[in-house]
This record gives C-alpha cells, structure tokens and sequence, in this order.
C-alpha cells in the first residue's frame, strides 16, 4: 500500500496527516517537535513519501526523515497555493492539503540544496546578522554623540576618531563599544571561513574574476544557485533572481511590469550592489549597457537591467567554466 504523509512544521510542535492511494485518511495527529515523536508517527507506515512545507524549522526535520529512509519532499510555499486559498486557514487542513497534492502528483517541489551548500548559506546569514547588529550597535553610540553635542574629528570608526571616543568615557559608549569588539572578533573569524571556501570552490572563483564581485558577494551569488544545471537557461537563473519583468497577458496585449522580486530579496540587493560597483570601476559590455539605458530611463530602472545582464552572464560563465570577459 503507498502511504502519503503531509508535514506542516511548527516550532514547538507539528500536524501530520497520512493518506492511502483512495485518499483515506489513515492517521492524523499533533506531533511534538522531537525525533522519538516523528518515529512513533511513522510506525508502520515506513513506506510513506512525505511533504513538508517549507517554513523555518523545516531543515532538521527534513534530515531526520532523510535519515529514516523516507523519501521527504519540501513544498514550494508560493505554489503551493491550495494551502493559502483554504478557506478555513487550519494546521490539520494544511497538512491534508500537502499529502493530498502528493498523491495526485500535484506537489509543486522547492530545490533542496546538498547539506554543505545549506550550511555555506547559513554560515553566510549569520555573517550577514552579525554585521546588521554591529551597525545597529554603532548608530547607538552616534546617537549617544549627537545627545551630548559631541563632534569628533576625522573618519567615524577610524583610529584617530576612536582614539577620541574612547577618551570621552561615556558609560553607554563603552558598553557598545565593547560589544562590538565583540562582534568584529566573530565577523572576522566568519569572514575568514568564508574566504577559504571561496578560494576552494571554483564557481566562486570564477564569479570573483567579473570586477565589482568580493569573494564575500561571489559566495553569496555562489550558494543561492547552488547548482547551475537546475537552470535550463540564463532565463530561468533571471527569474530565480527576481530581476525579470512582471507579465500580464489581456486581450492578446502583453504588458511589462515591475520585476518580479521572486527569491530572495537580500540575494538580490547584493546582485544590484555588485552591479553599481561594476558600472562605477569598470568600463565593460555591461558597463556600456548601463550607459545606454541610463540615457532614457532612471538609473535605479537601468541598474536593475544591468543585473539582470550580469546574471545572464553569471549563467554562461558557470555552464562553459570561463573567467569574466570585458568585450562579453
């Protein structure tokens, strides 16, 4: 008997709903988050295939399944859109929604990266988080500054400029200033075990060849594709990126929209950077396009086109194994 089994994941707790090939409900229960748990679920229905929805706990769960010899699929969140149309929005109706699309073979799959590329991009997160809370913590001694009338001389963050702060002996200062010692320490350490991959990965290498790409934005780009032959073409790495135009199709007229802003938005925003430091230092084919466009439409339009050149090729320079070309 095939078994089909629908996860909807939850922090503390998850709602699994197992299905016959008739689309019988065979078990339906409240599990709580722990692997003894999901074991005792699955008893005697070892066979089953299994959908997950992809939320934020999903990674370990996915694993332990893996582990346990199932054959888990993770459900594509924007498309699966019978779970978001359900009229009565509950966790039991979600995960009867995911086993049912799995039977029938409706199931829209989202990419599962390999282990190591899941925990490059979470190594890369956490690099990203640490930074955010650096900056947050130095807006708060700017801040501390501004209340007292403080005007230093010289670059902010820099030695003559520091040397000044300290000697302030401001009590809040000093306490920002010692987590962000802190913070530099680990930001260092991450951004040194990201170095090293990069220089041991060649995909990295070569997105590192294309000027205005850090070893940094070029493992970024590097871990979001994960691997370039999910992509039949430069197209479909484009639309992965969000930086294709929204389509609407009315009476046999096709009208061009905003980019579609699908995948991950921070992904992007380091796409776009990477984009404006190529344009600014480099005079390449893609610098000429951005010229060209700059001409008729606002730079922030034109930049968004140059990146979408710039993933365009991102594709041939991973499907052919070559370095970055000014002339294209």
């Amino acid at each position: 008997m095939n078994v089909f089994t629908g996860l909807d994941i939850h922090k503390e707790y998850h709602h699994a709903t197992a299905m016959d090939e008739d689309g019988d409900i065979l078990r339906q229960e409240r599990i709580p988050n722990s692997l003894e748990e999901i074991e005792s679920f699955f008893s005697g229905i070892e066979g089953s295939e299994v959908a997950l929805e992809a939320s934020y706990y999903w990674e370990p769960v996915y694993d332990e399944l893996e582990e346990m010899g199932f054959e888990a699929k993770l459900a594509h969140p924007r498309k699966t859109r019978v779970i978001a149309d359900e009229k009565i929005k509950t966790d039991v109706r979600a995960s009867e929604a995911l086993a049912q699309l799995l039977r029938m073979g409706w199931l829209p799959e989202a990419y599962v990266p390999p282990a190591h590329i899941r925990e490059l991009r979470e190594l890369l997160r956490r690099r990203v988080s640490l930074v955010e809370s650096r900056t947050k913590y130095k807006n708060k001694i700017q801040a501390e500054l501004t209340k007292r009338r403080i005007d230093l001389e010289g670059t902010p963050w820099c030695g003559p400029w520091l040397s000044q702060l300290e000697n302030h002996e401001i009590d809040p200062v000093q306490d920002y200033m010692a987590i962000i010692r802190s913070l530099d320490d680990r930001i260092s350490k991450i951004e040194r075990e990201i170095k090293e991959e990069a220089e041991n990965t060649e995909e990295a290498g070569l997105l590192m060849s294309i000027p205005g790409f850090s070893y940094f934005s070029a493992m970024t780009i590097y871990a979001s594709i994960a691997n370039k032959d999910r992509f039949p073409g430069p197209k479909e790495l484009c639309s992965y990126f969000g930086v294709i135009p929204s389509t609407e199709q009315s009476g046999g007229k096709r009208n061009h929209g905003p980019i579609t802003k699908a995948g991950d938005n921070y992904v992007r925003r380091v796409l776009i950077q990477c984009a404006w430091s190529h344009v600014i230092n480099c005079d390449s084919y893609i610098t000429g396009l951005f010229k060209r466009l700059k001409r008729r439409k606002e730079s922030n339009i034109a930049i968004v086109a140059t990146g979408r050149k710039l993933v365009e090729a991102i594709y041939w320079m991973l499907e052919r194994g070559e370095k970055f070309r000014l002339g294209g």
